[in-house]
């Protein structure tokens, strides 16, 4: 069994892990996980500057794409017309 000293000075050494220790090691943790948020936190904002360019891209290219096809659609009405020659006066 153990004795009185014993049974002290292993609480003392518990109450200074728990009082002292942990929060050290919480604190010095937290400080080292510091950097890599701010790495993370980088990284999110750069993908996302890359994810809105590539968005802005894609929409020129519809914009560009949606002209040319008004464009072939006043060209295909415009030949259609041609062929279909002068229109018949009735008057």
């Amino acid at each position: 069994m153990w004795e009185w000293w014993q049974f002290q000075d292993f609480m003392i050494t518990l109450a200074v892990i728990v009082g002292v220790l942990v929060p050290v090691f919480a604190l010095t943790y937290r400080l080292l996980m510091r950097p890599a948020d701010g790495r993370r936190l980088k990284k999110e904002s750069e993908a996302a500057l890359l994810r809105d360019h590539r968005l802005d891209r894609m929409e020129r290219q519809l914009e560009d794409l949606d002209g040319l096809v008004r464009r072939l659609v006043e060209a295909t009405e415009f030949d259609r017309q041609l062929k279909a020659g002068p229109p018949d006066e009735e008057a």
